[in-house]
Formats: structure tokens, sequence, C-alpha cells
């Protein structure tokens, strides 16, 4: 395909948080020292109960570099089914749309586009990665050659590469309540851990693998889009 697969869009503004890196002043500070141990103990358990993922993203937090931490997509599409779901329909919809300038926009019989959907946020089905994301924003970029067909079956054929891409900010400003092997806490004492400059929120963002499908062209709306499912290997 001639056209190029176009990169990932600028992310979107992140959630606000509790407030900046150790602005809390060192008087106030007693109760944090005291829940971070908890906190601690909290992730350990969180392992032992299998949310490894979720283990894993409240020790980095815990760990206080701030780093980006780098998602998986393919990854946890495997785990969350819902995750491939939206990732599918919205690659449809988009390329269903682009097939319908053919005899329209041009005269000629294929149609080559590149795309970037908008950012939409997915909340997670799956406990532990709930737990570790919540909510996901996500995005794809694809390029596309769409042939239309004559005296064929099925009227169109198409070239298809595509990029799913993830991305949220790892911080705690709800009103939530969360419970993991005996250890609760609420969304407010985890996040004044950040203001207390004992955890620092950090990104995390990841793109999949680029997936490739030749065939014809799926039906509006599919949700059961024929390309490599999200395994975390390359196809």
């Amino acid at each position: 395909m001639a056209i190029e697969l176009p990169g990932m869009p600028p992310t979107p503004p992140p959630d606000p948080g509790q407030g900046a890196h150790g602005s809390q002043p060192l008087y106030s500070r007693y109760d944090d020292l005291k829940f971070f141990d908890t906190m601690i103990y909290a992730t350990a358990a969180a392992d032992a109960a299998g949310l490894t993922n979720a283990a894993d993203h409240l020790e980095h937090y815990l760990a206080n570099t701030g780093t980006t931490l780098t998602l998986d997509p393919d990854r946890i599409m495997h785990d969350d089914p819902g995750l491939k779901i939206l990732f599918d329909r919205s690659v449809t919809l988009r390329v269903s749309d682009i097939a319908k300038r053919i005899g329209g926009i041009t005269t000629e019989q294929f149609i080559t586009a590149s795309f970037q959907l908008e950012w939409t946020e997915y909340t997670f089905a799956d406990r532990d990665w709930y737990l570790a994301i919540g909510s996901v924003e996500t995005t794809v970029c694809g390029a596309v050659r769409i042939e239309k067909l004559t005296g064929e079956s099925a009227p169109y054929r198409i070239e298809l590469d595509y990029q799913c891409h993830l991305y949220d900010r790892y911080n705690w400003d709800g009103g939530k309540t969360t419970d993991i092997g005996g250890f609760t806490w609420t969304d407010r004492e985890l996040g004044a851990l950040h203001t207390a400059g004992l955890a620092k929120e950090f990104d995390m963002i990841g793109s999949s693998t680029v997936k490739r499908y030749v065939g014809d062209l799926p039906p509006v709306g599919d949700l059961n889009l024929p390309a490599p499912s999200g395994t975390g290997t390359p196809r």
C-alpha cells in the first residue's frame, strides 16, 4: 500500500488529579506516611489475589518516579475483549464511510485514504485492568485501499493497515472506594500520597502491533473485524 500509516495523534488533556506533587505542607503529612506503609502491604495483597496489573501500576505510583509506563494494547485486548470490540467497530465504521466516497467525490473505482480517529474513553470490564487503569482513552490510526468490484458478490475489496493506541494518566481524583485483600482505601487517600510527595502520578501510553487485513469489506458496524486478535504477538 502506497499510503503511509499515520502516527498517534496528540494525547488528550489528563484528569486534574488532587494537586501538585509535594504541595502539602510538611506538618500535614503524618497520616500520609502511615497510609503509605499500608499501601505497600496492599500492593502485595493485590499481587497475591492475581491482580498483577493493578499491583504493578500501584507499585509504580508508590515508587515516586513519575516515569511513563508503557501499555501493551494487544495484551490488554486479549484480557478485556470489550476493548477489541470497540476498536473493531471504530475501524469498520470509518472504512465503510471511506468506501462510500467511491463514485461520489471520485469517479475512480478505487480510493486510498488514511485516518486518525478521535480519542474515545473506554471503561474496563476486566477487574484487574479496571483497578490498574479504570478508564482509558483510545484511538485508532489506519491506512486503507478500497476497490469497488463489478460482477462480484462482494462489492468491495480492501487492504487495511491499522494500529490501536491507549493513553491515560494514573491519578486518583474521584470519590470511589477500593477494596483488595482486606485493604480498603478511598481515591482521596491514595491521591494525597502524591500531594504529600510520597508517590507520583504518571502517564500510561502504548501502541499495538500494526494489524493488516485484506479481503471483503466487513458490514457496517461489524463487531468482529476479521483481523489479528490482540495476543501481544506480531502477526
